[in-house]
């Protein structure tokens, strides 16, 4: 009979992993919680190309693929407890939305939270200075007027010729948190006062990394680059004058072409959630057919496990969507409720709107989660107890 019940009980796991669609690392596993079709927002030629979280409540802000002047947006899509008692679907954002006249072309987005204030770089990589900036907005929507004078960091301001990403440098050993800009072309680091949006002096330069798409630091104030086709770590040194770095070292290479919408992301598991489990370095391939969300172990120096994130994991609220369907990807995290989330944003630049999840073409948000393996086989363990109990009240 201990045979019998121990056979049944594997089974129930076996199909409880099935069914859960976690990928399983070393110490913890990344579950798909929600995905969300916001394609009645961001329709045609619009595209959403990044994601922020304040604690509490989700940013996403857009790109345009047509050419000239377009509208690009700034959207608060609304409290992450909600969507996650929300089914996957068609989702209209709940919160505010806040447009700017920028560089259509397929110029780069980017967002970043900091201290109740949002951070956006929009027409990223074009020349023209009406065309591109970077804001301040508060949790509300509403501009910062005085930060960088006039509410925006011009290019003139900044004196550079183009922005192309913005992160928030840690510092040293607690130097002080500033904005970080990378430009295409340089090996400088520029860096922004988060209050003023005053010059806070450059950091670098960063050896050989000219053809940076993006940057995310790590906690302890290392910098990963995104460039065509790599990406590099640059460690922070150890120096007084925390704007030094010391040269940077290729992590992953691979063969792609000139093109924008090219991320890293550092998810600081180890430095935030789990003490002694390995972080991940997030990025995207602009190759063609690699719709994929690839995934770097910071702890072994290794792609992990399951080295990817495709989109067709199933979701735990049983919807089973399709793919992500381009290399338009970007990704972020958040810590909330003492759980670790990695939201996912998949830009589509088709014409229409379609209002479906398990179809193309469509700009979607994913939700995931980073659970640790104690708790999730707690929690696989009740929902092992409960289909036992019900199988013996069944006799």
């Amino acid at each position: 009979m201990k045979r019998m019940e121990m056979m049944r009980i594997g089974a129930v796991i076996a199909i409880g992993a099935i069914l859960a669609q976690t990928f399983v690392f070393a110490n913890y596993t990344i579950v798909h919680r929600r995905t969300f079709n916001l394609n009645s927002t961001f329709a045609g030629a619009e595209a959403i190309g990044d994601v922020a979280f304040d604690g509490n409540n989700l940013y996403v802000s857009s790109w345009h693929n047509a050419s000239g002047t377009q509208t690009l947006r700034l959207t608060q899509v609304g409290d992450l407890n909600t969507l996650l008692n929300t089914n996957s679907g068609a989702l209209t954002p709940s919160g505010w939305s806040v447009t700017v006249s920028a560089a259509g072309s397929s110029r780069d987005t980017r967002l970043v939270y900091h201290n109740n204030y949002l951070y956006w770089g929009y027409g990223l990589g074009d020349g023209n200075t009406s065309n591109t900036g970077i804001r301040k907005y508060d949790l509300s929507g509403n501009l910062d007027t005085s930060w960088a004078s006039s509410g925006t960091l011009t290019l003139s301001g900044a004196s550079v010729n183009r922005y192309d990403t913005i992160d928030i440098d840690p510092g040293y050993s607690g130097s002080g948190e500033t904005l970080a800009v990378g430009v295409f072309g340089s090996t400088i680091v520029r860096r922004f006062n988060l209050g003023t949006g005053a010059n806070a002096g450059n950091a670098g330069p960063v050896g050989g990394q000219t053809s940076t798409r993006d940057y995310a630091f790590a906690p302890n104030g290392d910098l990963y680059i995104r460039t065509q086709g790599a990406i590099a770590v640059a460690t922070r040194a150890g120096v007084s004058g925390s704007a030094a770095f010391n040269a940077p070292t290729n992590i992953q290479t691979w063969s792609e072409g000139t093109l924008a919408q090219a991320f890293v992301a550092y998810i600081p598991v180890n430095e935030v959630y789990f003490s002694g489990f390995s972080s991940l370095v997030l990025y995207n391939q602009r190759v063609t057919g690699q719709n994929k969300i690839f995934i770097y172990n910071v702890g072994n120096g290794a792609i992990v496990g399951v080295s990817e994130l495709n989109g067709s994991e199933l979701v735990d609220d049983g919807n089973n969507p399709v793919d992500f369907q381009n290399t338009f990807l970007n990704a972020s995290w958040g810590f909330a409720n003492g759980r670790m989330f990695i939201f996912v944003v998949n830009g589509f630049t088709g014409g229409g709107v379609d209002t479906g999840y398990t179809s193309g073409g469509f700009d979607r948000l994913d939700i995931y989660e980073v659970v640790p393996e104690p708790a999730s086989m707690l929690a696989l363990g009740t929902g092992l107890a409960s289909l036992l109990a019900l199988r013996c009240r069944k006799k």
